[in-house]
């Protein structure tokens, strides 16, 4: 093993904790590293907060222009340009990389691309993602590794290749028909962003209610204002089976429980 980098600092994952404490640190003139795998800044600029609300956004502004005659102003037939939605929501993720690298080279921290595990305590080896390993030692170590995504234990769901928040964001189509599995926040906000693009929308939630963590009125209040909008929210069902493969030919079985 190759003698180990020292640092003062090592925090491993640069999502909203590990960054903003890592730069505070290396202003304060600590040596300090950050070992990323993948998503610079984590999961907030990249996938999650913001690129989401950016392709809202978009929903929101088709919304207005199909009621633009409610407000006193004629438009003509309102279509989507889902490439040019996607693009938009890339372009502000790829400034938000850039303004994060800015703060790296303002602050000193050093920010190491690669996928780091423990090999001894306080020591990591990384391996990087352009080639090769480095092992880093610190005399603090934090941990910021954020989540991921969860795909059910639904029959055939996970041979569906089923879309997560991630790849939702990627698309380049508007979908016939998007099958929403989960009635949380985040299902709701895809769900009525896709129906204002014009995909038909079928919402499956097992609780009781839609957004089983809010009172029950504000639960009603969400859901028809989605139902006014044409998406389908089948609550207390169970989904049973899913077969096929998403994007090309899927059916989904949920029964009333």
């Amino acid at each position: 093993m190759a003698a180990p980098a020292q640092f003062e600092a090592l925090i491993l994952g640069s999502g909203a904790g590990g960054k903003l404490l890592a730069w505070h640190l290396a202003h304060s003139g600590r040596r300090t590293a950050v070992v990323e795998r993948h998503w610079i800044g984590g999961s907030c600029p990249n996938v999650n907060c913001m690129p989401s609300k950016n392709e809202i956004w978009s929903a929101s502004v088709a919304h207005v222009a199909r009621h633009a005659a409610e407000f006193g102003t004629k438009t003509g037939r309102v279509t989507i340009d889902m490439v040019k939605v996607r693009q938009r929501k890339r372009d502000m993720v790829d400034r938000q990389i850039a303004a994060h690298l800015r703060n790296y080279k303002d602050s000193g921290a050093e920010l190491i691309m690669g996928a780091g595990h423990f090999v001894a305590p306080k020591t990591l080896e990384v391996r990087l993602n352009d080639g090769g390993t480095r092992v880093l030692t610190a005399d603090q170590v934090f941990l910021n590794v954020g989540t991921h995504a969860t795909v059910p234990d639904v029959p055939g769901l996970q041979s569906a290749s089923p879309l997560t928040n991630i790849e939702a964001l990627e698309l380049d189509h508007v979908p016939p028909h998007l099958i929403v599995l989960g009635g949380g926040y985040v299902g709701l906000e895809f769900g009525q962003a896709y129906r204002r693009f014009g995909s038909r929308v079928t919402i499956i939630e097992h609780g009781s209610q839609l957004l089983s963590r809010e009172d029950h009125d504000v639960s009603e209040e969400m859901q028809r204002i989605l139902s006014a909008e044409g998406v389908e929210c089948l609550v207390a069902a169970q989904t049973l089976h899913v077969h096929g493969r998403s994007g090309k030919d899927v059916t989904v079985t949920a029964a009333r429980t």
